[in-house]
C-alpha cells in the first residue's frame, strides 16, 4: 500500500519549541495511507464527446492539456495556480488550513501550484500573518503538503519573498495587537518618508550593504529548506512592489552606490538572489521568477521614470542567463499611483513581448484568466507558455476539470471524485 513520503531532516536552526514530538497522541501508521492514482488528476484521456467537429484527438490535443517539462518537472497540462496570501500562518508556519488548500488544487487538476509568497526572513513578510521559511522547524508541516500534492500525482512550488517597504502591513481578516508588528524593521533600497507606499504602511528605512547580503543569503537558507521539503520547484517573487521590485524600479531606488542608479546596478540584487537561490536548490530542478513588467505609470502626470517593459525585456535576459528557467509576468504594484485598467488577460500582452524577445526563457501569462477558450488561445497565439490563474481557483478550486470540460478534454479526475464527472463525460 502507498504511504506517504520520508519526513524532513531534525531542525538543527530553530528558535521555536515543538509543543510535543507525538501530537500527544499515538500516531498510526495506517494515517499515512493514500490511494494510488493511475493517472494524475488534470490529464488528458481523450475527448468528452469524440462527435464534435474539431473534437480533441492524439494529434489534436489542444496545447492547454498537454504536458509541459521544463528540466526535471513534467506536469500534465500548461494550467498553474498562481500564488496567493492566505495571511493563515503563525510565526510563519504552515497549517492544516494550507494542507486542505492547497490539497484541493491538486486533487482537482492543476498543472503546477506555486504556494503563497512565503518570507525568507520574519521582517520579510507582507502581514504577521504570512508564511516564512527562515527557520528549520517551518520544512515539517510544508513537507506534508508536498508529500500529499505528490501522492496524488500533481507538482509543486513555493513562492521566495521578501515585502520590502510594504512589510509589516495589516492583515486582511486578523486584528493583530502592535506588538505583531516590526514598524522600525522595514527595509528597502532607499528609505524615508517620502518613500512610505501609502498612508497604511510603514515608513522605511534603507538598507545597508551588509544587510543586503544577509537578505540575499536568507533567500539561499530558504531555497535549500524548500529543496528539503521536496519542493519541485521555487518561484523568486520579483513583482508586486516587494523588495526584489523595489530595488529594479527608480521609483524606489535612489541609492547612489552599486546598488542603484543604472540598469545593471538596480538589477544586481535580483541577479544575487536568482545565484543564491540556484546554487542551494537541485540542479535538475526548474526556478521560475515572477516580476511585475511595468509599474503601471505610464499615465501619470509628473512621472518620468519608472519601471516599464523594455528594462523587463533586458532582465530577462539577463536572468535566464543566470539560472532562471520560468518567467511568471505580472505588473504592477510598486506605487499607490498606478493606473490599472483590469478586463480578462489584461497582462497578457507584457507576457508576449517578453516570449517573442527572449528565447529559451519559458513564460506564464497570468491576468483575469476565466476559462478554457480563453486559456487555450493564449498558448495557440504563442503568447505563453504556461498560463496561471489565481481569484478563478478561489471560486472555483475545480478550474482546470472545468476548462477540460468546456474544450471537450476528457481530463483525469482524482479516483475518489470520479463520480462527479457529467454523465456525458
Amino acid at each position: 500500500m502507498p504511504s506517504s513520503q520520508s519526513t524532513a531532516a531534525a531542525p538543527v536552526n530553530s528558535i521555536y519549541e515543538p509543543i510535543a514530538s507525538s501530537k500527544n497522541r499515538p500516531i498510526y501508521p495506517q494515517e499515512n495511507y493514500y490511494i494510488e492514482q493511475p493517472a494524475t488528476p488534470g490529464a488528458y484521456l481523450g475527448p468528452i464527446d469524440a462527435s464534435l467537429p474539431n473534437a480533441p484527438s492524439a494529434d489534436n490535443i489542444p496545447l492547454l492539456f498537454q504536458p509541459f517539462t521544463i528540466k526535471d518537472l513534467t506536469i500534465p497540462n500548461r494550467i498553474v495556480v498562481a500564488p496567493m496570501c492566505m495571511y493563515s500562518s503563525l510565526d510563519g508556519f504552515f497549517t492544516n488550513f494550507h494542507l486542505a488548500s492547497i490539497g484541493s488544487f491538486a486533487i482537482n487538476g492543476a498543472g503546477l501550484i506555486i504556494q503563497e509568497a512565503t518570507a525568507v526572513l520574519p521582517n520579510g513578510r507582507i502581514t504577521p500573518g504570512c508564511a516564512g521559511l527562515w527557520d528549520d522547524a517551518q520544512v515539517y508541516k510544508l513537507k506534508e503538503i508536498v508529500d500529499f500534492v505528490h501522492v496524488q500525482g500533481g507538482k509543486v512550488g513555493i513562492q521566495l519573498a521578501h515585502a520590502g517597504r510594504k512589510a509589516s502591513a495589516g492583515a486582511p481578516y486578523t486584528k493583530y495587537p502592535e506588538s505583531a508588528f516590526w514598524p522600525e524593521d522595514v527595509i528597502a533600497p532607499s528609505g524615508g518618508a517620502h518613500l512610505q507606499w501609502d498612508k497604511h504602511h510603514r515608513v522605511p528605512r534603507e538598507l545597508s550593504l551588509a544587510e543586503i547580503q544577509q537578505v540575499i543569503d536568507a533567500f539561499g537558507a530558504a531555497a535549500a529548506r524548500a529543496s528539503r521539503a521536496g519542493m519541485d520547484t521555487v518561484e523568486i517573487h520579483g513583482a508586486h512592489g516587494y523588495l526584489i521590485h523595489n530595488f529594479l524600479s527608480p521609483l524606489t531606488n535612489q541609492r547612489t552606490d552599486h546598488y542603484g542608479g543604472s540598469l545593471e546596478n538596480r538589477a544586481r540584487f535580483l541577479l544575487e538572489v536568482v545565484k543564491a537561490v540556484r546554487a542551494n536548490f537541485p540542479a535538475e530542478k526548474p526556478i521560475f521568477l515572477r516580476i511585475s513588467a511595468s509599474d503601471l505609470v505610464e499615465e501619470v502626470e509628473g512621472i518620468e521614470d519608472s519601471w516599464e517593459i523594455e528594462q523587463t525585456i533586458q532582465i530577462a535576459k539577463w536572468v535566464r542567463d543566470a539560472g532562471v528557467d520560468v518567467l511568471h509576468v505580472s505588473s504592477g504594484g510598486n506605487t499607490s499611483q498606478q493606473k490599472i485598467l483590469t478586463s480578462p488577460g489584461y497582462q497578457v500582452p507584457f507576457a508576449e513581448q517578453i516570449k517573442r524577445a527572449v528565447p529559451g526563457l519559458a513564460v506564464v501569462a497570468v491576468g483575469i484568466i476565466l476559462d478554457g477558450p480563453q486559456a487555450e488561445e493564449v498558448l495557440k497565439s504563442e503568447k505563453a507558455d504556461l498560463v496561471a490563474a489565481g481569484r478563478t481557483f478561489l471560486r472555483h478550486p475545480n478550474f482546470a476539470l472545468n476548462a477540460a470540460r468546456e474544450l471537450n478534454v476528457k481530463a483525469a479526475f482524482s479516483q475518489q471524485y470520479s463520480r462527479g464527472r457529467t454523465i456525458h463525460s
